[in-house]
C-alpha cells in the first residue's frame, strides 16, 4: 500500500485570507492548479478550488475584485495524515465528494492529494499490472 505522502504535491499555493477571488483566480491560472490553500498568518484555514468559483462566484454573480476569498473558501478543510493509504484518501474524498485535500504530518500541512494525483497513483498501478 502507498502512503498519500508519496504522490501529494508538496509546498501547496496559498493566499492570505484578504486576498481577493480576483487574485485567487489568476494565481490558479499563473500556477495551473486546481486549488488555493487560504493562510491567517502562518495557520491554514481554509481551501478554494474551481468548484467554489463556479458555485459561489459565478452563479451569485459576485464581484472578483471586492470579494475576499474569505467569502468563498471551504472552512475547516479536510485533512489526512501523510501517512494514511492511497486507498483510503480515495475513499474519504469519495465520501466526503471532494478533489483536494489537505496532507499533514505532525498535525502541520505539508501538501496536497488532489483527483489528480489518485488518477496519477492508479493509472501507474493499472499499468504496472499490464506489464
Amino acid at each position: 500500500m502507498s502512503d498519500i505522502g508519496d504522490y501529494m504535491t508538496e509546498k501547496p499555493i496559498s493566499l492570505p485570507v484578504d486576498a481577493t477571488v480576483e487574485e485567487a483566480a489568476q494565481s490558479m491560472k499563473l500556477h495551473n492548479i486546481g486549488s488555493l490553500f487560504i493562510k491567517n498568518g502562518d495557520e491554514f484555514v481554509g481551501i478554494v478550488t474551481q468548484t467554489d468559483f463556479a458555485q459561489k462566484v459565478i452563479s451569485k454573480g459576485m464581484e472578483t475584485e471586492t470579494t475576499s476569498v474569505s467569502e468563498i473558501m471551504t472552512s475547516p478543510m479536510f485533512t489526512m495524515d501523510r501517512y494514511a493509504t492511497i486507498e483510503e484518501a480515495n475513499a474519504f474524498m469519495r465520501k466526503h465528494k471532494i478533489g483536494h485535500l489537505g496532507v499533514t504530518d505532525d498535525d502541520k500541512i505539508v501538501g496536497i492529494l488532489s483527483i489528480s494525483n489518485l488518477l496519477n497513483y492508479f493509472t501507474q498501478r493499472v499499468f504496472r499490472m499490464s506489464e
